[in-house]
């Protein structure tokens, strides 16, 4: 072998061996929390609405607002799926809308109003829920 080929060939190992060193092609090692974090939304209003619909919403809407909750499954009409079209929704899934369902719940279903939340909860909420309609 001449020594253009021996350094060519030395240069490959050694790249080999930094990419297989560098974790190469293999995804990076998350643990639990790091995978939370990353998912966590990272705008604190949404971070504080996600917290008040999981204490208040989930049981009926499920954790993800797919109208999946333990407590939605007994419910006539079923609650609202945050996924399914705009035009399924009572009041829209405008953030407007869902203030106002928040505000006088729906009339002849057991969607009640929120007002014991205050305004300001009721706000963020309102944008948690606008956030689960479009992501």
């Amino acid at each position: 072998m001449n020594s253009t080929k021996i350094i060519s060939l030395v240069s490959v190992c050694l790249l080999s061996l930094a990419i297989v060193a560098c974790g190469g092609d293999k995804p990076q090692e998350t643990t639990p929390q790091e995978a939370v974090e990353a998912a966590a939304p990272v705008d604190p209003e949404i971070a504080k609405g996600e917290e008040l619909f999981l204490q208040n919403c989930s049981s009926c809407h499920g954790e993800k607002g797919l109208g999946d909750g333990p407590a939605g499954t007994a419910l006539n009409p079923k609650p609202r799926n945050y996924k399914s079209p705009a035009n399924e929704w009572k009041n829209g899934n405008t953030l407007a809308g869902i203030t106002k369902t928040l505000k006088q719940g729906i009339k002849n279903s057991p969607m009640v109003a929120y007002t014991h939340l205050g305004d300001e909860n009721l706000a963020v909420l309102a944008k948690y829920v606008e956030y689960l309609a479009k992501n």
